[in-house]
Formats: structure tokens, sequence, C-alpha cells
């Protein structure tokens, strides 16, 4: 395939009845759905509403809006008029969302809701036209902007005229990066690259097919969503669009997808939540929980290092199965084969615990800078601990250092608006990708960090913080952990609570006790953090310290929380001059 418009042009004509696309909205709450020919219609009359409306080939179109039919219909819709795409997240800061406006040169815009173009401002005033989806009163406050109506053609009619359907070679999107550890970049690819993708995932990732059932849930600025997506039309799978993330395991049952894509902080939360309610239990049927939790992880030990578990712990796990194991794994419904893991490493006990009831998680790697996964696990060859293996489109090689560099077609060629930006490490166009990484004697690629996230204290040791992190995490009272300690003789720790936590110490004093116990038990000295800032407020997408990924904007919560951390560790160095007993400091900032 050259385009991903062909995807969905075939589904169109060899499956025009199947259901496609399937969306969740007031005020019904039902599940409303179209037919690839439904949906390639209303795609194809709206791209010539979109050049009606002045939308020629090379615009820059961004959508600001929720997860539904109408987001996609409107991405293939411009991308059919050979437009670009830019999908922004509406919850991101108005700040941010003004720069990435201006950055890319937006010229149409389509948004959800006025709140949303409220935050948008003058960014808004050279956009030759907006189309705003929501029907609500709410329309009468909006400055001069479109309805769906006003643009969309009836489908069928002057359908015959095809539209100017762009190239392999074509630019198609603009991603920006999440911009953890400063100003979000932009990355131009081509409909040959988003192609390639969807075709490297499908053979990687067999699941695919026909009537299979994939969520869409994730915020459609995220690159390996949208790409999902477009492979889920590639293969004629049913899609299920969640407009609200915080509701998807409202509706997971009622779908029941056969795959699953999430973020680390996603699937550990859910796993925190499963054993607290395992927890509550008492009696006999918490031992029999338990029992059957221990026989699913010695069940999957052996799957994985015996040709075959013996008759015995197969007759164990059958029982397990029928009385605990099948309905934890029905919490994500009956259907699913594995769970997708990306965007930041996953903690190996949260991979084990999801192992121990028959939910795989697979995790992946990859970079905003390579529309390709880098590395993925897949069902049949995957391994805990690490990204999985390289994919063949890709070339991987190991620096003197340790950083992994990267070759392959799915690769960038430079940030948007900044062509110098691109630096090969050498003639062949290596690039480097800021991650260190290693091979185990499998082929399996191992993370060991990212440059950004190690730092070097006082004392010369190179410490990776986010593996720190994620053993405070395993506290099921923490939301979120950040530590801190580049150039200091120690580490400390900024800790949000998580509020919906049972068993929440009630004082500082149990407080600090928990912590330095679990801190003793899990790491080692020189990664002991020596201090703790508990923050009253939790870190927010729209507080802009989490990308909409859920990942940490560490630039902005060092900087939001400078004046506190840096009289935590003043109060630090005034107990070592004092000579006073080690101990944790545990300090709370309002």
């Amino acid at each position: 395939m050259n385009t991903v418009l062909e995807f969905l042009e075939d589904q169109a004509h060899s499956e025009p009845n199947l259901p496609a696309i399937y969306s969740r909205s007031a005020p019904t709450n039902n599940w409303s759905s179209l037919t690839w020919k439904e949906v390639w219609d209303k795609v194809i009359a709206l791209s010539i509403g979109f050049r009606a409306c002045g939308l020629v080939s090379g615009d820059r179109l961004a959508i600001i809006a929720p997860n539904g039919l109408e987001w996609e219909i409107a991405h293939f819709a411009a991308l059919a008029s050979g437009a670009i795409v830019i999908g922004l997240d509406g919850h991101d800061t108005g700040e941010r969302l003004r720069k990435i406006l201006l950055h890319a040169d937006v010229n149409t815009l389509v948004v959800g809701d006025h709140k949303t173009l409220s935050k948008l401002d003058t960014a808004t005033q050279a956009a030759k036209f907006i189309l705003c989806l929501s029907q609500t009163k709410e329309r009468d406050a909006l400055p001069a902007s479109l309805t769906w109506d006003q643009v969309m053609i009836s489908p069928g009619v002057g359908t015959n005229v095809a539209p100017p359907f762009p190239k392999k070679d074509d630019p198609a999107t603009i991603i920006y990066t999440s911009g953890t550890t400063g100003e979000p970049k932009g990355i131009l690819y081509s409909h040959g690259q988003l192609a390639l993708a969807c075709e490297a995932i499908i053979a990687a990732l067999p699941t695919a097919r026909p009537g299979a059932r994939f969520v869409c849930w994730l915020p459609l600025s995220n690159l390996f969503q949208r790409v999902m997506n477009l492979c889920a039309i590639a293969t004629g799978s049913s899609l299920y669009m969640v407009a609200n993330p915080l509701k998807v395991l409202d509706f997971v049952q009622e779908i029941e997808p056969d795959v699953f894509i999430g973020v680390p902080r996603f699937y550990e939360k859910l796993a925190t939540g499963i054993k607290q309610k395992l927890s509550a239990e008492k009696g006999v049927k918490a031992a029999i929980t338990q029992f059957s939790l221990a026989i699913g992880r010695r069940y999957a030990a052996a799957k994985k290092t015996e040709s075959k578990p013996s008759s015995s712990l197969q007759l164990q796990y059958f029982l397990a199965d029928r009385l605990v194991l099948r309905r934890l794994r029905g919490l994500l419904g009956t259907r699913l084969q594995y769970l997708i893991s990306g965007s930041a490493p996953i903690p190996l006990w949260t991979l084990e615990f999801f192992e121990s009831f028959g939910c795989l998680v697979l995790e992946a790697y990859g970079l905003s800078e390579n529309i390709l996964p880098v590395a993925m696990n897949t069902p049949k060859s995957y391994r805990f601990g690490t990204v999985g293996k390289v994919m063949p489109q890709n070339e991987i090689k190991i620096d003197e250092d340790g950083e992994l560099l990267l070759r392959g077609p799915g690769l960038f060629n430079g940030y948007f608006g900044d062509p110098e930006s691109f630096e090969p490490v050498s003639k062949d166009g290596f690039y480097r990708t800021g991650d260190y990484g290693r091979f185990d004697d499998s082929g399996f690629l191992q993370l060991t960090g990212r440059k950004s996230e190690i730092i070097k204290t006082s004392a010369g040791r190179r410490i990776a913080l986010p593996a720190i992190e994620s053993v405070l995490r395993e506290l099921s009272w923490v939301d979120h952990a950040v530590v801190l300690g580049s150039g200091r003789k120690c580490l400390a720790a900024l800790l949000t609570l998580d509020s919906s936590a049972k068993g929440t110490p009630t004082d500082s004093h149990a407080l600090r006790a928990e912590l330095v116990a679990h801190i003793n038990a899990r790491l080692s000295r020189h990664e002991q953090p020596a201090a703790a800032l508990i923050l009253a407020r939790p870190f927010t997408v729209d507080g802009g310290e989490l990308t909409p990924n859920l990942k940490l904007r560490r630039a902005e919560i060092e900087r939001k929380y400078a004046t506190a951390t840096e009289e935590l560790f003043q109060a630090l160095n005034q107990m070592a001059q004092r000579s006073e007993p080690e101990q944790f400091l545990v300090e709370y900032h309002e």
C-alpha cells in the first residue's frame, strides 16, 4: 500500500456492510456505528466539503477533539484533500496548544467544543475556517465557525468527483513530541511511512483481522494509538472509540476487545486496584484466591521454561482458572488475547501480576522520531524485563557508551521547521536515540536508562531515576513519584498521594516508617532517597505535570517545586552538619 487511504477504500469495497467504527456519546449513551461503506462515503463527502471551504493540498489542519466517529472521518477527509493533519489533546495547556498551532502554521481547525476553542485565543485568527463538532447551545458563544452539517455535503452527492488523493511521498501528519524535558517538537511523516508502520505492526501482531475488536481510548495526539487505529482499519477490525479515557474500564466488558493498548501507569493503577479488592477478601475465599494466583504464577513459569507443564500442574491450573483466574481475566473481557504497553518502562511486578491470571502484557519500545516501533514483544516471542526484539525494518547498533543508535525507513528527517536538527552520528545515517540498552543472549533488547533520566550525584554515582520511582509507586498510596538529586550528596523524592487508595498512613510517623521499611527492603543504599516531599495536589495533564500519555514532565515539575525542594535539601545538609542520627526526613507541601 502507498497510503492509509487505500486501507479504508479497500475495506469499503471488500466489506461494505461490516461494522467499522463504533462510538458512544450522549444523550442516548448507546453505541452507534458506521459500516465501512458509510465511513468511506462520509470521508469523501467531508473531503469535498473541506475543499469547498478553501482547504487545499499542503494546508495544516489541526484536530482538537475527543475520540469519536467524527475524529476519524475528519482525519481521513483531511488526508484525502492533501492536507497535513496535526492531532492535539484538548486537555493540554492553552499555552502549549497555542505554541504548537503557531509553530505548525495551522490554518484550519476541527475542535470539539467552545471550551477548547477559547483556550486557543489569538492562535485561530489566521484560520481559513473552524469546524466545531459541538451541537449544543454553547455554539452561540463561538466566533465565526461552521457546523458538521454545514461542511459535509450529503454523502453520495458529487462523490463521483475523485478527491486529489495524495501520493506515497506526500506529507501526511506532523506529530508533536510530548515535551517531557522541554518544548514539544514537530515531526513530519509521509503517507508511505504511515502505511509502512501499519504493515510492520500487523505482521508482528497477527491478531488484527475482519471482525476483531480494538479500543481507541488514548488521546489521538498519541502516535501509537493513531497507528493502531490505522492497523484496525487496514485489517477490517472493528474500532471502538471511547471519548473519555477515564471511562474505558466502564466499557471494556461491553466492547470485549481482542487486543488492548495502554500506558504503564494505567496498568500499574489497574493492578493496584485489583490487588486492593482481593486483599479485602476474608477466610476461605481469600485462601482460594491466593492459592489460585500462586498456581497461575507456577503455570506461567512452567510454560516459559518447560516444553509442557506437568499433568498435576495442568489439573491444578484448570481448577484455579475455574475458581478465580477466569473471573479476573473477565475484567477486561472474555475475548482478550493480550495487552500492549508502550511509551515508558513498565515495572516487572505489574507484568508478572497480570500473567498470574492469564493476561499477557507485551512491552514495546518506540520513539516519536521513528514511526515504526523500534522493538516489540509478540505473543510468540516475548521476555519480561525487555522490550522484545528489534523490528526487522529497523537497524540498531550500540555505541561505546551503551547508547542505542537507530537507522531505518521509519526514521524522521529532522524536526519540522528545523531541517538542520537531524544529526546522524555517521555517514551511514544512524540516529542517537538518547536511550541506553543491551541485548541478551537471545536477542531481546533491554533498556537500561535514558540520558535525560540518568543523573550523577556529587559523589559521582550514576543513578537511573525511573527504576527508583517505580519502586516508590509500589506503595499503594503513592500515585506519582519524582526523584531528584543531580549534583547533590543524596536523593529526595516528590510524592503525590492516591486519594482512592485504602490503607494510606494517617500520620507522618506511620508514613515515614512505611516509606523507610519499603526503600530499605527494595533499594540499594546509594539509591535510597533521604527525604520525601509530600505534595497536596496530584499531577495532572491540565496542571502541566503530565503529558497526554501520562508521562512525567520532569522539567516542569522541577521548576514548579524548585523552591520547596531546595529548602528540603538545605534541611538535609543542616542535619548532616549537626551530625544528627541518620533519619528519613518527611515534609509536606501545601
